[in-house]
C-alpha cells in the first residue's frame, strides 16, 4: 500500500477533519483514509466518463442524435401500446 503524507493544512481545516473523523466514531486516519478511497473513485469515474465522452464524440461524426436514438428504438420495439393502427411515430 502506498503513504500519503500532507503538509502545511491550516489549523482550522485540521480541526474540521479531526471533528468529522472524531463525530463518526473514527481516528483521523482512517477518516482520512476513507475520504481518499472516495476521491479516488470519483476521479476513476471521471475518468471513465471523459474517455467515453470522447469516444462518442468520435463517433458522433456519423450524425448520431438523440432523436435518431429514439427512432430506431422506437423501430425495435414497434408500436406503443394503443397506437398499434396508428401511422409510424418518427
Amino acid at each position: 500500500m502506498a503513504t500519503i503524507q500532507i503538509r502545511d493544512i491550516p489549523d482550522e481545516e485540521y480541526e474540521a477533519l479531526r471533528a468529522a473523523a472524531s463525530a463518526e466514531g473514527k481516528s483521523l486516519q482512517s477518516y482520512m483514509r476513507e475520504q481518499a478511497a472516495f476521491l479516488a473513485r470519483v476521479a476513476r469515474k471521471r475518468s471513465v466518463f471523459e474517455r467515453l465522452r470522447a469516444e462518442l464524440a468520435e463517433r458522433n461524426e456519423a450524425g448520431v442524435t438523440a432523436d435518431s436514438v429514439l427512432a430506431d428504438l422506437d423501430d425495435i420495439r414497434g408500436p406503443w401500446p394503443g397506437e398499434e393502427n396508428t401511422a409510424h411515430r418518427g
